[in-house]
């Protein structure tokens, strides 16, 4: 008795499975690189109004040793102890806003909240070298100024409200 061929290079008739088609990589791949472009669109939000126009610059998280700045700005006190300056184009207020003071300043530091409409907004913008946001309005963000009134963190941050962890841990590495 002969076997076919067939059998002899497939023993006991197992024929394996056919070859990869070349299409069904070039599919997968395709679909792998839609999902990573609508993970990035919907994720990576662009810069609005309110943010810096150079983004690398915005939370760039150093703690620079920046400018030591005058003991007094038209009613606004530093040095003995850390100030975290925020400004903002109307006064905070709300639930949320002081749920925000409380943890910022449960560590000891001194918050002042400014205005363009306070006397000490324009110098301080200057001295802090405050970066003006893509709508050219006022800044909205924070800076950090040490015991020993040197400037030790500045930011644009329109979303402040949501992030109190970072300027309670700023404060906490300043102090």
């Amino acid at each position: 008795m002969t076997a076919s061929k067939r059998e002899l290079n497939h023993p006991a008739g197992d024929v394996g499975a056919p070859p990869v088609r070349w299409w069904v990589p070039a599919i997968a791949a395709t679909a792998l690189l839609a999902v990573l472009i609508a993970v990035v669109v919907l994720l990576v939000r662009p810069p609005g109004p309110l943010d810096d126009p150079r983004p690398a610059f915005q939370r760039d998280g150093l703690l620079r040793d920046g400018p030591v700045l005058d003991t007094d700005f038209e009613g606004v006190e530093l040095g003995n102890r850390t100030v975290i300056l925020l400004f903002e184009r109307s006064e905070p207020e709300g639930g949320e806003w002081e749920q925000w003071q409380a943890d910022v300043t449960d560590d000891g530091a001194d918050l002042v909240v400014l205005t363009p409409n306070d006397p000490a907004h324009d110098r301080l913008v200057s001295a802090l070298h405050m970066p003006v946001p893509v709508d050219g309005g006022p800044p909205v963000g924070y800076a950090v100024v040490d015991s020993e009134r040197q400037v030790r963190y500045v930011t644009l941050d329109p979303q402040y409200l949501v992030n109190a962890y970072e300027v309670d841990v700023i404060t906490g590495a300043v102090s």
